[in-house]
């Protein structure tokens, strides 16, 4: 046991006996979340949890789906372009870049689970919440929850009284957004709402300066937006006791500026092919030198971009029986289509690589529930189906050894799950309820993958040559590495005890599995395509308690992974790869939310953690990190918010301060020196004054400008490695207008 699960046990045990002085002052708002598939109150879910309203993500100034980490304890963020998302959680994310992947982190929108990392980075407007669930989730959830779960909830069409609001943006960096929302009942049985966004942004990396001649580049300022998104949803009163909820949405992003890297040198270990800094720096920007010489100038003279279009359909029914049972049905349906392009030595060398992917997914869940007077029950079935056809191009001399030579990878992977589940709470007392729950899931996958090479002719390859190509290669050993059958089961053991009203503690051991995928791409052999499935074993104790009558909540959770065929990323021989390897991680979380009155909000998190993985492989084959600790993973991470409101000039002001600090982390699983992150604080500000109906925000955000990555990958065999910052110190005024 760590010194970090050590302390959080001791903590645990003495929670009860903290107190927060008393105060005239509102009761906290309460917040009903879904974490077991049905309205609850946070505070009676032992879970851990944390959970924003649309009222906190508006104050904070949040308007993209990837901008929530900085609130949510333990919650990470890495992102080399808005096209492609991954969310780390506890130190459990999937950092291969490939399309084909899906995360051990999974997203839900509407009660339907999103399997595409390019889905995920979209516009966020008119939410009613986001909720950030805490270790594995696949009793209820499903697929592919080892590390958590995030379910953004929007607004929905269920307000009978005409409303709505409208917002305007005004932002550094040519940054412009609109959006607004309307709804109402068009009779007594039908209500609607629909809802839309718009942003266009030049970008926060601009254009530098050629290093060798010292002349401007040409390449545009990158890391930008121009898109919009619509949403609407209807909600239908079948009969008293049948509800049809539909939705549907669609986004189109255009010409959006990305795809560039800030380049910095480094030697690297020639035992390995590890990055290591120039001059014995510890980190990314030390004792090296960037090639434009700033973190948010790039020296390219490209213009990459990407497009991206989706479309989302969803239809919720649930009707209730007069046995007090009630059914559910949820269907889901997913289109995407998104082209990417990156100048992938950010100018340092022609190296441009382009990715597409094309992506149908259908969903459907059937679900049973009840209830008596000492037990809570749900059973279920579920049933997804993917088509995946994803390509990835390399071109010019420094990969493919031509000029102008392309060698293009395509893949097409068809993807089936089914599964079926249950859970059933039981009050042994009326202090003491036992959870159980159960899912056995099926995962069958299939792979269809070739490489063609073109304009190669200098090297005697006639253009449109097919250099690889699964189906033949797949014969006698390799027969099976196309295909993935995998059946397993996840599993919930959980007791919740109550020592009064308001103090509820939880102990529970959940088994998470994720299926196995391909990580194929150019020069990966046959026999490393396929990795295995990982199972976590997760054991965890918390606490939840209201105190201050009700003014303060205060909750904490210690846990403890056991990880089986962890799917780890690497860069072997510099080509992009999974490998499994055993693992354990031990941490936790503490949260505290205070309205102690006369206006004043905190709220305090903090996140620590320890991990380890048994090997990770290096560049060069035999080699590797023994013992790593998992990739942006911070020891320690603490978050917080201060907010002051009164009434003035016939309004309410608000001044608000909010941010998060990180402790030193690797940002690769190989946790070579060059992708050490050292620690850092990010402070955001905001100033609002308003009236019901109307309000104008100016906020602050980086105010400190600190520099920290959100990507780094370590080609130091090459002499160099690839980095994306995070936004420098930007500045904002949004106004918005409400009506009832």
């Amino acid at each position: 046991m760590t010194h970090h699960t050590k302390a959080l046990c001791a903590l645990l045990s003495a929670l009860l006996a903290f107190t927060v002085p008393a105060a005239t002052a509102q009761v906290l708002e309460e917040i009903v979340v879904t974490a077991q598939k049905r309205e609850q109150n946070i505070q009676d879910v032992g879970i851990a949890i944390t959970a924003l309203s649309g009222t906190q993500l508006q104050e904070l100034n949040l308007d993209n789906m990837q901008e929530i980490s900085q609130q949510i304890p333990g919650l990470q963020l890495q992102t080399f372009t808005p096209s492609f998302t991954i969310f780390n959680l506890r130190g459990i994310s999937q950092n291969n870049f490939t399309d084909n992947l899906e995360a051990p982190i999974a997203v839900y929108v509407d009660d339907v689970y999103v399997s595409s990392m390019n889905a995920v980075g979209m516009q966020m407007y008119d939410m009613e919440r986001v909720e950030v669930l805490r270790g594995p989730q696949g009793t209820l959830f499903g697929r592919n929850a080892t590390g958590g779960l995030i379910h953004y909830v929007t607004n929905k069409a269920d307000e009978t009284e005409t409303n709505g609001y409208v917002q305007g943006l005004v932002s550094d960096f040519g940054t412009l957004g609109i959006e607004g929302a309307v709804g109402g009942s068009f009779s007594d049985a039908v209500r609607g709402r629909i809802a839309a966004r718009w942003e266009q942004s030049d970008g926060y990396v601009e254009a530098g300066v050629e290093p060798f001649t010292g002349s401007q580049v040409t390449g545009r300022d990158t890391y930008g937006a121009d898109g919009y998104a619509i949403r609407g949803s209807l909600q239908i009163d079948a009969s008293d006791k049948v509800l049809i909820d539909l939705g549907a949405s669609y986004t189109k992003d255009d010409d959006v500026p990305t795809g560039m890297y800030i380049v910095t040198f480094a030697d690297f270990d020639p035992d390995t092919g590890l990055g290591v800094p120039l001059a014995g720096g510890t980190g990314p920007l030390d004792g090296g030198a960037s090639l434009a010489g700033d973190p948010h100038k790039h020296a390219s003279n490209e213009n990459p971009f990407f497009d991206r279009e989706t479309l989302n359909l969803r239809a919720n029914v649930s009707a209730d029986f007069d046995n007090g049972m009630q059914f559910t049905s949820i269907t889901g349906f997913l289109d995407l289509d998104k082209f990417y392009q990156e100048d992938a030595c950010g100018g340092l060398c022609f190296f441009p690589f382009t990715t597409t992917a094309d992506v149908q997914q259908f969903t459907q869940e059937f679900r049973l529930s009840g209830e008596t007077d000492a037990t809570r029950w749900q059973a279920g079935a579920y049933y997804m189906d993917i088509d995946m056809v994803t390509a990835n191009q390399v071109e010019g001399a420094t990969i493919t050894g031509s000029p102008q030579g392309i060698v293009r990878s395509d893949l097409d992977i068809t993807s089936e799950n089914w599964s079926v589940f249950g859970q059933v709470e039981f009050d042994l007392t009326d202090a003491l309820t036992l959870i159980a729950g159960l899912r056995w899931s099926q995962d069958d996958k299939e792979l269809d993958f070739f490489q063609t090479s073109f304009n190669m002719e200098d090297q005697g390859i006639p253009s449109g040559t097919v250099i690889f190509d699964l189906a033949d290669e797949a014969v006698g050993a390799f027969a099976d590495v196309p295909i993935i059958d995998y059946g397993d089961y996840a599993g919930r053991l959980q007791l919740n005890m109550r020592t009064g009203e308001d103090t509820l503690w939880f102990l529970s051991w959940n088994r998470g599995i994720k299926g196995g995928n391909w990580t194929a791409a150019a020069a990966v052999t046959i026999d490393e395509l396929r990795h295995k499935e990982e199972v976590l074993n997760s054991f965890e104790i918390g606490v939840k308690s209201t105190l201050a009558n009700g003014t303060a909540r205060l909750n904490a959770t210690a846990f403890y992974y056991d990880y089986k065929d962890y799917q780890a990323f690497s860069l072997t021989g510099l080509t992009p790869q999974v490998t499994n390897s055993d693992a354990t991680a031990s941490g936790g979380e503490i949260e505290l939310f205070w309205t102690p009155g006369d206006g004043w909000d905190l709220i305090l998190g903090a996140a620590f953690l320890s991990s380890e993985v048994d090997f990770v492989p290096a560049v060069f084959p035999g080699t590797g990190t023994s013992n790593a600790e998992f990739p942006q993973a911070p020891g320690t991470s603490i978050n917080g918010l201060v907010r002051k409101s009164w009434e003035a000039g016939g309004g309410n002001f608000a001044v608000q301060l909010d941010g998060n600090w990180n402790g030193d982390q690797w940002m690769e699983g190989t946790n070579s020196l060059v992708s050490k992150q050292d620690s850092y604080g990010v402070l955001n500000g905001n100033v609002t004054y308003g009236t019901d109906q109307w309000s104008i925000s100016a906020w602050l955000k980086n105010l400190t400008d600190e520099d920290y990555l959100l990507y780094n990958l370590d080609l130091g065999l090459a002499g160099f490695i690839e980095q994306v910052y995070a936004p420098p110190r930007t500045w904002g005024v949004t106004l918005r207008f409400n009506w009832d």
